[in-house]
């Protein structure tokens, strides 16, 4: 077996270094992952689809005991891992109420009503709107939002639903 030049090796070896300090911490950060972590015991089914311009991924958790999801239990994880409360709104009857300050613009709302909230068979529910610090574009370019992590909670506290879509 022939061996490399002591240059050309080196430059192999700086390179590599080069490339893996660019691709590792793009990767070690996978949106929404961190819900993995939560009550994992507890999750009924999940679902993660990532490519490079966008992706999507979903959680639903279900537990004997009811409360055994709280708004503050949820919030504060929420919160420690980076993710920002931006809303909270109601379902109720099957009727979502919606701020009199959305638009019917907003592309978090479409996500909401169209994915985040046929997780969980609930017509009544809570909803917890988040900034994770990704965006979502509408395909097309049409609209975008920040807001892009939802939590659907039931009212008994033994459901949760966790979505969360990126990139176009």
């Amino acid at each position: 077996m022939k061996k490399l030049p002591v240059g050309l090796t080196l430059i192999f070896m700086v390179s590599a270094l080069i490339l893996l300090s660019v691709v590792s911490p793009s990767c070690s950060r996978m949106p929404a992952a961190f819900w993995k972590n939560y009550h994992p015991e507890l999750i009924l089914e999940k679902s993660s689809d990532q490519g490079p311009w966008g992706g999507v991924r979903k959680i639903v958790w279900k537990s004997e005991t009811a409360n055994t999801f709280t708004a503050k239990q949820l919030i504060d994880y929420a919160a420690q891992n980076g993710w920002q409360l931006a809303d909270s709104l109601i379902l109720i009857g099957g009727s979502l109420e919606i701020p009199a300050n959305a638009s019917g613009t907003d592309y978090s709302l479409s996500i909401l009503q169209e994915e985040a909230l046929q997780l969980l068979n609930a017509t009544t529910c809570r909803i917890f709107l988040f900034k994770t610090g990704w965006i979502a574009v509408e395909p097309g370019n049409a609209r975008d939002t920040e807001i892009t992590g939802f939590l659907v909670l039931n009212p008994n506290g033994d459901e949760l639903a966790m979505f969360h879509r990126w990139g176009e």
